[in-house]
């Protein structure tokens, strides 16, 4: 038991996973640890490995993956137990997946969506869970009347916020986040990243954050781990990692990382 009190929240040790016969794994190898209440952000490009790496997790990869390795949340092994991982979901680990609108049923009110969380896991009345899920909108800067509102009703800043706010529906202590600000500007892209930040301030949240963008990382993780070709090439306090990167990959990342050339509201180059 004291070895369980002392585990980190989540644990990955030399992962591997592999899709039907191909040759190369997508995943190779991977180990990291997040604490409770810590930020870990994982980046790399497109095809790094960083979304299968996230599906494992939460064992939502289908059933021609092959999976090696070990994944321990909360000091429990729920790599190869599905029933395990069932019982985690939700009240434990949930996820923002990369494209909110898919995230969403088409048919059925943003409100219901976030609601049934309540319904199916703590035993709430509808009329209980939508009033829950109007106050967790508002949490998330959302307009509560937004409860009976579709999905495609919603920018795309409006449905990550509604996203991220179903995942934090039943307090799990751990979020993964995949790529929440790909598909918005800028602007938007800071005010995601910024509620993220604090979600983590009020609720102690852990964040295991994906994205291609290590600006994204830099601004809401403490630690960070570099994937290249399913593997970690570099891995540790993110300040370090991101200012003073030693593996080739991380700096032709964070080349690639647009620099305004002069500050916002300057003049003309």
């Amino acid at each position: 038991m004291a070895d369980r009190a002392h585990a980190p929240l989540l644990a990955v040790s030399s992962l591997s996973v592999a899709y039907g016969d191909a040759g190369e794994p997508a995943v190779r190898g991977v180990s990291f640890t997040l604490p409770t209440g810590g930020a870990l952000g994982i980046a790399g490009e497109s095809g790094a490995g960083k979304s299968t790496l996230a599906l494992a997790i939460l064992g939502l990869l289908p059933p021609t993956a092959r999976c090696d390795g070990s994944i321990r949340i909360a000091g429990d092994e729920i790599l190869g137990e599905p029933a395990a991982v069932r019982r985690l979901r939700w009240r434990t680990v949930a996820i923002v997946f990369q494209d909110a609108m898919s995230a969403f049923n088409p048919v059925v009110t943003v409100g219901e969506q976030i609601a049934e969380a309540w319904v199916v896991h703590e035993g709430a009345t509808w009329r209980q869970a939508m009033g829950r899920a109007a106050e967790l909108l508002d949490r998330v800067g959302l307009e509560p009347a937004l409860v009976h509102s579709y999905p495609h009703e919603l920018s795309g800043g409006m449905r990550q916020r509604a996203a991220i706010a179903m995942a934090i529906a039943l307090a799990p202590p751990l979020v993964i986040v995949d790529e929440p600000t790909s598909a918005l500007d800028v602007l938007t892209g800071n005010a995601i990243a910024e509620l993220l930040r604090t979600i983590r301030r009020q609720e102690g949240t852990a964040l295991l954050l994906i994205s291609h963008d290590v600006s994204v990382i830099a601004r809401t993780c403490d630690s960070a781990a570099i994937m290249s070709d399913g593997a970690i090439v570099e891995q540790g306090p993110a300040h370090s990692v991101l200012s003073a990167p030693q593996h080739p990959y991380t700096r032709r990342l964070i080349d690639a990382v647009p620099r305004l050339p002069v500050p916002l509201g300057g003049p003309p180059p």
